[in-house]
């Protein structure tokens, strides 16, 4: 059995630093993994490799870097990183379907999703009912929270990868955080599907309808929004606050 420092010393190889101030030899050695998964795997076939090279007399330090090499170095260690992410992302998907479904299912379907659809549904007719020359006032504030809708769902990536860009300057290119890169790859892909089917149904599918009919499509796409950012919303909690604290 490894010692309790040389488990810690492991775990300190395998994984990327919460927080790192400095920028030593060895923080460039580390391989920087993110997903927990993995690392608890490799864990493993590092503490079997690691007992077995002991055994034959090496040192620690020297069996740990021989079972570092063995496993293709910091880069082959990051490929592999890379290859296992999409079974996890499969898995993350698996979860954001559940609590997409869940919106439709009692109790929530009642006591949420249904009441908060019809005041949709009528505000998007109070808004497609206002005469923007007549009352300007209300089109610009309408325009605005559009505004801050949109740009608030295009900064949210940004805001995901801005602790991976400052890494860069501390440990060079790596992977990028495994639910980091889960959330700005769904989130870029449903955020640009949004965006495609409101200009599109705004300029094109719009016009062609009677008002009712347009509030109805309105309504659909604003529900749609709210429930892409309740469940990315989820997702987010589930990702940085249940998986950071198994």
């Amino acid at each position: 059995m490894l010692t309790s420092t040389q488990q810690a010393t492991l775990d300190y190889h395998l994984r990327l630093p919460p927080s790192i101030t400095t920028f030593d030899y060895h923080l460039r050695e580390t391989n920087l993994l993110t997903n927990e998964a993995l690392i608890l795997e490799l864990t493993d076939h590092y503490t079997t490799a690691l007992l077995e090279r002991m055994a034959q007399g090496m040192t620690f330090e020297g069996a740990l870097t021989a079972t570092q090499q063995a496993f293709g170095g910091r880069k082959g260690l990051q490929k592999m990183e890379r290859q296992y992410n999409q079974v996890t992302f499969r898995q993350y998907d698996e979860r954001w379907k559940q609590a997409l479904v869940s919106q439709f299912q009692k109790p929530l379907l009642w006591r949420q999703t249904m009441p908060a659809y019809a005041v949709m549904f009528f505000g998007s007719l109070l808004i497609l009912t206002q005469d923007p020359i007549k009352d300007p006032q209300w089109t610009s504030f309408t325009q605005g929270i559009w505004q801050g809708l949109l740009g608030g769902i295009l900064i949210g990536p940004f805001g995901l990868l801005w602790p991976y860009l400052k890494a860069i300057f501390q440990h060079g290119l790596h992977n990028v955080p495994v639910q980091v890169l889960y959330l700005v790859k769904r989130q870029t892909l449903l955020t640009s599907l949004q965006c495609l089917l409101g200009i599109g149904g705004y300029f094109w599918l719009m016009p062609l309808l009677p008002s009712a009919l347009q509030a109805f499509l309105m309504s659909l796409f604003v529900a749609g929004m709210c429930l892409y950012m309740l469940t990315a919303h989820y997702m987010r909690e589930l990702l940085y606050v249940y998986e950071e604290s198994r």
